[in-house]
């Protein structure tokens, strides 16, 4: 069985583990004529692993590449599929957190913060979301990889959201030492990791803060581990729903929680 990502102009191929060279290329020469717009294919060579979640890719056909600029809910998204993470399988994830922020945030100007932003693309799609409704938004993107803090810095600038986000780059369990404010809103593109890292949220939260949180695994392990860390923090939360937010590999799903701090 073949999967791939498609990624502005390139696309990421993950093959069976006993496909030959001589299949890949046939297929990446094959799917190169059948797809215009595809101008590079690459090989997906290992799983998204470690702290700066990359991609380990190997070159198979057409321009010898991996920069390329990602088009999604009319954004444009400029990043190296090598050096930072980015999955298209979030587009609509993007958008449906994007305008549940809209439903929700007030006349005032609200403060949103988006941990593990990558490139910035939940950060963007929410201010391209609320500037085009005339909402204010002050919004922090925080990220560790300092590759992809530098795309989101020109992705910031390309969707013109200068007034909107603002780039932070630091672990984001040292948030807390440099963030000193509350936020409204919190937004977790957590990726898989042990630690939830919802202690550190609730630092910056205050009362009525809602938090979109990613975890995986079952319903039931991501409510529980939720309720877990919430007892540990001495936090309460309220009208807390789940739903399913795609998978990251067979049998292993993606859930998206949504509560209010009390």
């Amino acid at each position: 069985m073949i999967g791939y990502d498609l990624i502005g102009d390139i696309a990421i191929v993950k093959f069976d583990r006993n496909e030959n060279e001589e299949t890949k290329k046939q297929f990446a020469i094959e799917f190169l004529n059948k797809n215009k717009n595809i101008k590079t294919i690459l090989e997906k060579t290992d799983k998204i692993k470690g702290r700066l979640r990359i991609y380990k890719t190997k070159f198979l056909y057409g321009e010898k590449k991996t920069y390329t600029i990602h088009k999604e809910n009319g954004c444009l998204f400029k990043l190296d599929v090598n050096k930072t993470y980015f999955s298209p399988r979030l587009s609509n994830e993007r958008k449906l957190i994007a305008q549940d922020i809209y439903n929700k945030v007030t006349s005032k100007k609200n403060k949103i913060l988006v941990m593990f932003a990558g490139i910035a693309p939940f950060p963007i799609v929410i201010g391209k979301t609320l500037k085009l409704k005339n909402k204010k938004a002050e919004i922090i993107s925080n990220e560790i990889n300092r590759n992809a803090c530098k795309y989101a810095c020109e992705n910031v600038k390309l969707n013109k959201l200068d007034n909107y986000i603002k780039i932070i780059q630091c672990d984001a369990k040292n948030l807390p030492e440099k963030i000193k404010e509350k936020f409204d809103f919190i937004m977790m593109a957590r990726p898989n990791l042990r630690d939830t890292f919802l202690s550190t949220a609730l630092k910056l939260s205050k009362k009525g803060t809602v938090i979109y949180y990613h975890g995986f695994g079952t319903k039931e392990n991501v409510l529980d581990e939720i309720n877990e860390d919430i007892k540990k923090s001495k936090r309460k939360i309220s009208n807390i729903k789940i739903r399913k937010a795609g998978d990251i590999a067979p049998r292993l799903n993606r859930w998206n929680a949504v509560f209010q701090v009390r």
